[in-house]
Order: C-alpha cells, then sequence, then structure tokens
C-alpha cells in the first residue's frame, strides 16, 4: 500500500490505495477531515480538470476525483509527488505555467471494491454540493454505465440527508446542447432509478433536491507533449463555462470566479450556445478547410496569411452579425465574442490540426454556416460572396478524387487532393500498409494527410454528399453547370435549405457551384484572395457611436504604470475597501474639511481609518469626487450594490473577508480587461518588498519596471540608499548604486526603469564632462560629501545601464515634492516641469528610448510637440492628480490632434487591485467619447471608416502603440 498525501495536513486525510496492478481505491484515513470536500466528480476528462475543478477550489472546497473507466489517471496520481494533477496554460507568447490543483481522493470506478468504496463517500460529506461529470455525448444514454452510477451515487446522497439545505448542483462539461436536461431524464428514466428500494421518495427527493445544470463550456484544450494526463490549455476565456441556474442553486460568487459565467434567465445560454456556434465555431468551420487543402496543417498558420484573418472579419461583418437581429440581442454583446475570438484564433502556440477541425463537414456545414445564411435573408440582405466560399471550400474538400480503395468500409472513407497537387494529376492510392509517419501524419484514428503524395483520407456521416461529388472529382474536370447542379443538390440536403423552390437559395447555391469549380481547377486559397477580403468595410454613420463603444469595451489594455503587487509577493498586496478607503486621496480629501490632524488620524488602527473616511465622505456627504467616485464603481462591479446602497460598510468587508487573493487579483485584471500591467517598484525604499532579491515567481498579468524614485528625489534619501548599499554588500558611492542596479535587472528582469523627477529636474546639452571615476567613487554621505546631479545620475549609472541591457527610461515628470509633509505619500504637489530637459535627453541619446508623462496640466501641450519631433520618446497616460475626467479628456483630445494614434492612452497608477477596475471602466468612457468626436469629424471629409480601422486604432491606444515602441 502507497498512500500520497499532500504536504498541507488539511489535505492528508485521503490515500490512494494500490496493490501492484490490482483495484485502486478511496480509503479515508481521518474520516473527520472530510467536512471541506464540496465536490464530487465522476469522470477526470481534460475539460474537466481544466475548467470545472479550477472553479470549485477557488470557492474554498475539496474535491475528488473518480475514474469513470480504467485506471490511467489514478496510477499518474500515484507517481504525483503529492496529491496535485498538473494544467499547463500556454501564454501568447508561448510560455507554458504549469500549475498543480489538489484533490484529497482519487480512483476508479472500473474496479469493484473501488467503485464500493466511492458509492459510500456520501455520508462521510457534510458539505457536499457539486458533482462534475466529464460526460461526452456518446455517455448521456439510456442505462449507460456512467448514468448508473450517478444515479447509484445520487441514491447515497439522497439515503444521506443531503439537499436539505441546499440543492445538490450537476454540472457537467460537455458541449451537448441541453445537456443537464438530457442527463436528467436519462438519471429518472434509468434502470438504477426505477428499480431503487425507494424510487418514488428517490425520485421525488430528485425533483425537490438536485438541479441537473445546462451547460457551455469553451477552452481550447488539449494534452502535454509526451504526457497524456496533463492537460494543455489556452489562457482562460471569458466564458469557458457557462451555467444555467434558473432555480438559484448555485453559490452567489460562483459566477465571480474568472472564466465563469453564471446565467439565471430563461434563455441567456440559448444566445451563449448560439454565438459560440456562429461566431467561434463558425469561423474555425469556415477558414479550416480552405487551410487544410493548401496545405496549412494548424490553425494558427492563419496568423502570417494575407488573406485568411480579414476574410473572417469580412465573414463575420457581412454574414455572421446578423445574428444580433434574429436573437434580438444588441451588437455590444456579439462584437467582443467575435474579437474574443479572433484573438485566441492568433494564438501562436495553441493551434489545432485543420484536419481535425474539418471532420463531419457536411453536418458542420448545416449547423455552423447555414443559422447565418437564414438570418441574412431574414434581415433583407443576400449572403455574401464570403459566405458562398465557405460553402465552396467545404464541398471541395468533401470532394473524392481518383481511386477509392476505401468505401467499402462502414462508414467509408474516402480519397481528396490538396491543392499543391495539379488539377489533372490523380493521386495514387494509399499503400495497404500503415504510411511512413515521416511524410505522412494520422490526424485521427485512421486517417491521414500525405504532403508529399498531395493527398488526404475524410470520412463525412454515412458518406452520401462525397458520393454525390464524386463525378467533380474524375480525370478531365468538369463544367461550371455541372458544379452548379451539384452543389444545388448537395445544399439541399441540409434541413430548410431548398435551391429549386426557394429563389434565394438558388442563387446562393449558384454562387456556390461556380466558386466550387473555381477550386477544382486552381488553390482555393487563389480562389479566397481572388475575392479582396482586404477590401475595406465601410462603416454607416448610424453605427459610428456603437461600433467605438464596442471596440473600446472589447479591446484588453495593458496598463504600463502601477504599484502593484502580485499574490506571490504575500502581504504587499492590497485590495479590498479598508484599502481603497484609506488611500492618499481620500484620506487628503477627508482630512481638508476635518478637524482632525493628520497625525492623530494615522495613529489609529487601518479600520478605523476607513470608518471615519466612509463616514465623513461616503455618509455625511454626496461622494461626488473623483476619487469617491472610484470607490462606487469598483464596488459597483463587484456586485456589491445592495450594500453600497444601504451605506453597510460591514457587510461590503464581510464580502471581502471571503475572497481569495490570487484569484481575486486575477478578477480585477477581468473586470479591467486587462492583458497585463507594469508594477513599478523601487529597489531603494525600505517600505517596500525589493524586487532585486529572490523574486518570486510572477504570473504573466504582471511585468516588473526598476523604480528609481527614491534617488532622483533632489538628494533627500541618502542616507537610506547608502544604508541599503552596506546591507547588499556594496560601497556608498555611485559605482556601487551601478553594481547594485545591475544585480536587480538580472533578479527581476525589467522591461524599463521608470523615475518620477522633481519639478526642478533639468539636463543641459551638451552633457558635462565629468572625470568618470571620481564621480563614480565618490562618496554620497558623509563629510565633505555632495550629492550627485540628475545630470550624473542619468549619464554615469541611469543611461549606460539602459544601453547596455537595452532598457527604456520612463520618466514622471512634475512632482512638488512634501507640500504638506503631514500627510505622507498624499503631501506631493504639483510644479511645472522642465519639459526642455526631456528634449535635451532624447537629442543627447538618440539610441536610447524614453517613455514620459508630465504631471502639471499646463506642460502637457508642450510635451505633446515633443514627442512629435523625436521617434525615441512615447507619451503614455495621464498621471496622478491629472488622472481626473476633464483633464484626461482634453490631454487626450490634443494627444489624437498632435500624435495621431501613437501614444498610450492612459495607465491607471493604481496601488490597490480594486482601483483597476475604476480607472478602467472610466478612462474607456472618456476615450469612446473623445474618439466617437474625433471620427465623426474624419467622416465629414468624405473618408471611408470601417470596423477595423477602429479596432486597429483602439488597440494601438491600449497597448499596441507601446508595444511597437519597445520593439522598435
Amino acid at each position: 500500500l502507497k498512500p500520497l498525501t499532500l504536504s498541507s495536513p488539511s489535505r492528508s486525510f485521503l490515500n490512494i490505495m494500490a496493490t501492484g496492478s490490482g483495484p485502486l481505491s478511496f480509503e479515508p484515513v481521518d474520516i473527520s477531515t472530510l467536512d471541506r470536500v464540496s465536490t464530487v466528480c465522476l469522470g477526470t476528462g481534460r475539460f474537466l480538470r481544466a475548467v470545472l475543478v479550477p472553479a470549485v477550489l477557488e470557492l474554498g472546497g475539496d474535491v475528488i476525483l473518480a475514474q469513470t473507466r480504467g485506471k490511467s489517471f489514478v496510477e499518474y496520481m500515484e507517481q504525483r509527488p503529492e496529491l496535485t494533477y498538473e494544467v499547463d496554460t500556454v501564454l501568447m507568447d508561448g510560455e507554458v505555467v504549469s500549475k498543480c490543483y489538489p484533490l484529497v481522493a482519487t480512483g476508479t470506478l472500473g474496479e469493484p471494491a473501488s467503485r464500493s468504496a466511492f458509492m459510500k463517500l456520501p455520508p462521510k460529506l457534510p458539505q457536499l454540493r457539486f458533482i462534475g461529470l466529464g460526460l461526452t455525448e456518446a455517455g448521456i444514454t439510456h442505462n449507460g454505465q456512467s448514468i448508473q452510477d450517478l444515479a447509484e451515487f445520487l441514491y447515497a446522497c439522497f439515503s444521506s440527508g443531503h439537499g436539505q439545505k441546499h440543492k445538490l448542483s450537476i454540472i457537467n462539461t460537455d458541449n451537448m446542447p441541453f445537456n443537464g436536461a438530457a442527463v436528467r431524464n436519462h438519471v429518472f428514466s434509468c434502470d438504477y432509478t426505477q428499480r431503487a428500494q425507494e424510487s418514488e421518495a428517490f425520485q421525488r427527493w430528485l425533483q425537490q433536491c438536485v438541479c441537473f445544470h445546462n451547460t457551455m463550456v469553451d477552452r481550447i484544450t488539449s494534452q502535454r507533449a509526451g504526457d497524456a494526463n496533463v492537460p494543455r490549455a489556452e489562457p482562460t476565456p471569458a466564458k469557458a463555462l457557462v451555467i444555467e441556474d434558473l432555480a438559484n442553486a448555485l453559490p452567489q460568487d460562483f459566477g465571480s470566479v474568472p472564466g465563469v459565467v453564471v446565467r439565471s434567465v430563461a434563455g441567456q445560454l440559448d444566445v451563449d450556445l448560439a454565438l459560440k456556434l456562429r461566431i467561434a465555431n463558425g469561423l474555425h468551420t469556415a477558414m479550416v478547410h480552405a487551410m487544410a487543402l493548401g496545405g496549412l496543417l494548424q490553425t494558427d498558420s492563419c496568423i502570417k496569411h494575407p488573406t485568411i484573418l480579414p476574410y473572417l472579419e469580412q465573414l463575420f461583418e457581412r454574414d455572421i452579425v446578423h445574428v444580433c437581429g434574429e436573437l434580438s440581442v444588441p451588437r455590444l454583446q456579439v462584437t467582443p465574442v467575435f474579437t474574443e475570438w479572433m484573438g485566441r484564433l492568433q494564438h501562436a502556440y495553441c493551434g489545432l490540426s485543420c484536419f481535425f477541425v474539418c471532420q463531419n463537414a457536411s453536418q458542420k456545414l448545416g449547423i455552423r454556416l447555414l443559422p447565418s445564411v437564414r438570418a441574412t435573408l431574414a434581415a433583407g440582405e443576400r449572403p455574401s460572396q464570403f459566405m458562398a466560399f465557405a460553402m465552396a471550400a467545404i464541398l471541395r474538400f468533401l470532394t473524392p478524387v481518383g481511386p477509392q480503395p476505401r468505401l467499402g468500409e462502414h462508414p467509408p472513407v474516402f480519397l481528396g487532393r490538396l491543392d499543391a497537387v495539379e488539377p489533372d494529376a490523380e493521386p495514387s492510392a494509399p499503400a495497404a500498409e500503415e504510411p511512413n509517419a515521416a511524410v505522412a501524419v494520422e490526424y485521427t484514428k485512421g486517417l491521414w494527410v500525405r504532403p508529399q503524395d498531395g493527398s488526404y483520407d475524410f470520412r463525412d456521416g454515412d458518406g452520401i454528399v462525397p458520393l454525390l461529388l464524386r463525378p467533380l472529382g474524375r480525370l478531365g474536370g468538369c463544367t461550371v453547370a455541372a458544379a452548379v447542379s451539384l452543389a444545388g443538390e448537395v445544399l439541399s440536403l441540409l434541413e430548410g435549405f431548398d435551391s429549386r423552390r426557394t429563389p434565394e437559395h438558388s442563387e446562393l447555391a449558384e454562387a456556390v457551384g461556380r466558386l466550387l469549380h473555381q477550386m477544382l481547377n486552381e488553390p482555393a486559397l487563389n480562389v479566397l484572395a481572388g475575392l479582396q477580403p482586404r477590401q475595406p468595410l465601410e462603416l454607416k454613420r448610424r453605427h459610428l457611436e456603437e461600433a467605438v463603444q464596442q471596440e473600446v469595451d472589447a479591446t484588453e489594455a495593458i496598463d504600463v504604470h502601477t504599484h502593484l503587487f502580485s499574490a506571490s509577493n504575500g502581504g504587499a498586496q492590497q485590495f479590498g475597501i479598508d484599502a481603497m478607503l484609506t488611500y492618499h486621496y481620500l484620506v487628503s480629501e477627508y482630512l481638508a474639511t476635518n478637524k482632525e490632524e493628520p497625525a492623530e488620524f494615522y495613529q489609529r488602527p487601518l479600520q478605523q481609518q476607513a470608518d471615519r473616511v466612509w463616514q465623513r465622505l461616503f455618509v455625511e456627504q454626496s461622494p461626488i469626487s473623483e476619487h469617491c467616485r472610484g470607490v462606487l464603481t469598483a464596488l459597483s462591479s463587484l456586485g456589491l450594490r445592495r450594500e453600497v446602497a444601504s451605506r453597510d460598510l460591514q457587510a461590503i468587508r464581510k464580502w471581502y473577508a471571503g475572497q481569495n487573493t490570487e484569484m481575486f487579483s486575477e478578477k480585477m485584471m477581468r473586470l479591467a480587461r486587462l492583458r497585463y500591467v507594469v508594477t513599478s517598484h523601487d529597489p531603494f525604499d525600505p517600505d517596500e518588498p525589493s524586487p532585486c532579491q529572490s523574486t518570486p515567481s510572477m504570473s504573466q498579468r504582471y511585468r516588473c519596471a526598476l523604480s528609481l524614485d527614491k534617488l532622483f528625489a533632489t538628494g533627500q534619501h541618502w542616507g537610506s540608499i547608502c544604508s541599503i548599499l552596506a546591507t547588499a554588500g556594496f560601497p556608498g558611492t555611485l559605482r556601487g548604486v551601478l553594481s547594485f542596479l545591475e544585480g536587480c535587472i538580472t533578479s527581476s528582469k525589467p522591461v524599463f526603469f521608470t523615475a518620477a523627477t522633481p519639478h526642478d529636474f533639468s539636463y543641459h546639452l551638451p552633457c558635462e564632462q565629468l572625470e568618470d571615476d571620481k564621480v563614480l567613487d565618490a562618496q554620497l554621505q558623509g563629510e565633505g560629501s555632495k550629492p550627485p546631479s540628475a545630470q550624473q545620475l542619468l549619464d554615469k549609472v541611469v543611461l549606460p545601464l539602459c544601453t547596455k541591457h537595452g532598457l527604456p527610461l520612463s520618466l514622471r515628470m512634475g512632482m512638488r515634492y512634501a507640500v504638506c509633509p503631514q500627510l505622507g505619500l498624499g503631501g506631493d504637489g504639483v510644479g511645472p516641469a522642465q519639459v526642455v530637459a526631456l528634449g535635451a535627453l532624447c537629442r543627447a541619446h538618440p539610441k536610447n528610448k524614453f517613455l514620459a508623462t508630465v504631471l502639471c496640466r499646463s506642460d502637457q501641450h508642450e510635451v505633446a510637440v515633443l514627442a512629435s519631433k523625436f521617434r525615441n520618446l512615447h507619451l503614455w497616460g495621464c498621471w496622478w492628480y491629472c488622472n481626473n475626467p476633464s483633464v484626461v479628456s482634453e490631454v487626450t483630445a490634443l494627444r489624437l490632434e498632435i500624435l495621431g494614434t501613437g501614444f498610450t492612452f492612459q495607465a491607471s497608477s493604481a496601488r490597490v487591485h480594486d482601483h483597476l477596475i475604476s480607472k478602467w471602466i472610466h478612462s474607456r468612457a472618456l476615450l469612446a467619447r473623445i474618439l466617437i468626436e474625433k471620427y465623426s469629424a474624419l467622416m465629414e471629409t468624405g473618408w471611408e471608416l470601417s470596423r477595423g480601422d477602429i479596432r486597429r486604432d483602439v488597440r494601438r491606444l491600449l497597448g499596441g502603440a507601446y508595444e511597437e515602441f519597445l520593439s522598435l
């Protein structure tokens, strides 16, 4: 017997029992600790482990997994050093992040002893609330073994008194439509339920105490190379798991889990399924057949292809978008689905096999594309040439060519021709033996692609469609009339399509047939290029406002300046209502209108400080300032409207107390719609965890910038700087600073240096001529010492490091330090920056890159003009006191007028994670308003604008221009 336990005592209560190749069973060691188990899953599939289990773990319970057949997963877990399994998430840049998810037990239902132990679990699980299923459509059948297993387990739950406090939720992770209803029907009707000892009472209990949820799952998931037990998945999409909960059986916070959406209104899930089918699945189907024929074997090959992505844009805008009218949903709900899917398609490291997606092609044509045809016709429009192309490409893929040696199989297997082969050439029949793997690829069991001889195998249902199309693939070709006739005949097999009696269908069938004939004589991707998908899609003036709003809302941003800490920094991370209420903006506002002295206020415990700010600014007066409004926006977005309306600060605190730190950070990122944030931390600030020591591994949501604020703060911190240098073993000189920062760069791998400079910061041309050794080795502190100037710091330390390591320098200019020292961090003010110093830097160091923002409103025009003169200067955001709606609107309009979209619109400067929500929600609303005005003026000149133009511009303003600048 070999026990597998987690290092945490709270999770060490179940072993996997293994005796050689014998039974694998659930075996409790300490029954008293089972009271944390909230979830039991029947199945160990990749979707279940990559989507459902992480979601329920975030809610705070423990999980048990049961493998329904076999024991491969249990044996995998036996080899794990702890009772955890891995999931690989492949980030957009190719980095693979492996995360371990803990279980309290696992076993197999395929062995009698293990199955018996599993069925005895319910009486020992007082907190059981969720039963996860990993059943595919094939497993959801009358009297299927998994249905019988579920019914027996539910009967054990019934006998144990479960479901009285709250309903048990059955959550399946397969995309079979209305899967919950199907599972429910089969559980009620299966032999186990009908023959149970208390069958009638059990069925009443099922009716009253169990909720069979319909679900939708959407996360591209395969397996780790060389290890089928480890799921390999794309980053979690916005709707990775959608659960219908019409009975309100799920806990209220389930819907706040990243990637989980809970639908509590009838019909909402139907819309989600329709949008996934029409947009994600429809676009996938529309692209893969032409790509496969052209020898592009993976879906991510679309990224660099000149016509595929523009073609998908055309198809969406001309055809698929009519789903809005059919389903009576606003375009604002539809466009984000398209935008997210287009981003997922362009994941260069998470593509799928085009041929694998091509399976069951004629069925997918009817399910995924034909509904968009019907919606287009219902809207009074005609299907576009791009829809006709999508349908023709499927028929071309399904056209058998040459000898067909496997027609006798059931179902029949056909042989097709890749576009790389000349039209009059016949592919050779495959040899009887298995093809050479060096020149062939098996894309699913028994079906091969043979690029060397330009052939591929395929199946399609019962084979009727390929048999009908077979005459088109015979040697010598076919006529246009024959292609049109057969296209009409094949399409008329689809439900709701009649090319003989419906003129619109006849017209579409003719267009499809003509394109099919072209594809039989030239490559499908060449035919696509001839349709000119890159032509702009003109946007109607009446649709401008909604188009801009949708693109601004849907685009993920990069926040290039924050002071946040990730969860891996432990207690340094700030979030919650007390952190927001005691942020220096609100404290300054409170103290400015109160008799309480700052020193007296700061001596109070944090919660008391927050109480006083809340009472004064939110209860005794309207919270009208931008900083107060930001708190309310964050709370509202987190679903705390009722608590805010009743001014119930204690209820808000109680809600925050139940949040998981790491998951809450991810939730903030999603609500703010951010790709990642740049976190600026100062290695010379003794109050911050040093980024120069062993840096904890951070999520890709966080990128590091090294802050040099203390270094440039007019010499007032040299004492603490020298102390930090001495502790690290470096001399208290500029050479010591240089060496210390070298180590910081190695440790934290920053994306740039950043520094807040005082209002009198200066830099002159020509550069000061200084003796390197004398300046570098002069003592920074002590008798006769003289603090170095900002120019010396730049010329002798910072800029050499920037040049050596290819790091930009980001300057935040115009601070007036300690205007009111008693307020601490909130005591700094604003002063006019020496913008001429920034120009001198850019001119003196043309090979260095500078990012910049200014704090004083009066400097904004000058710095925008300066940025138009130097390509090594990039402006970003409205920093600190400029981050107010009136100033943001003015500055953004000014920059657009001078720089076009060649700047970064905004940054939050957040120190508290909750600030991300409010600052980005407010900023997006302002950006949309400004862009609508600018685009309206542009259209008045006769300029034709497309949604693609807007999407491109918004992406640049929300971080694309920043990344372009870094890559120059």
